[in-house]
């Protein structure tokens, strides 16, 4: 089986594709760093982080939250299925990760909750309650 190639229309030998391919891709996906997509939105009960982990064990997940910066950092692993496979076409990134992100001062980084499903993880930061001041009524005697 053969994998699509734009130049192989140009009568490129196959082999010069791979060469090219494997300069070009950088030990074929392992070992090399990766950044995971994420989405960030706010709503009324605090800020809000969904990274895209497909293939990550949550046990290879750590959030942190340190002097107001949060941080996630994980590892995804190319597990070989066997000694006898030969992958012939590795495009997605393996390796560890770490994204950090500053907190809005009205975030309370003591309350941070976590949840991984279905490859996502989504991390939780509420907004700290604002304490109104309160009128106190003076009393004439």
């Amino acid at each position: 089986m053969n994998t699509y190639h734009p130049l192989r229309e140009l009568g490129i030998p196959s082999r010069l594709l791979t060469i090219a391919d494997a300069l070009l891709r950088d030990n074929h996906g392992e070992n090399r760093n990766w950044t995971p997509s994420v989405n960030i939105f706010e709503d009324e009960s605090g800020y809000h982080v969904s990274a895209e982990l497909p293939d990550v064990p949550p046990s290879d997940v750590k959030v942190t939250v340190r002097d107001g910066v949060l941080t996630l950092k994980g590892e995804r692993k190319l597990e070989k299925k066997s000694d006898t496979t030969r992958y012939h076409l590795v495009e997605r990134s393996y390796g560890q990760f770490s994204r950090s992100f500053t907190l809005p001062k009205d975030s309370d980084g003591d309350r941070v909750a976590a949840e991984f499903k279905n490859g996502v993880l989504t991390v939780s930061v509420p907004k700290r309650i604002e304490i109104q001041p309160r009128e106190i009524e003076v009393k004439v005697n």
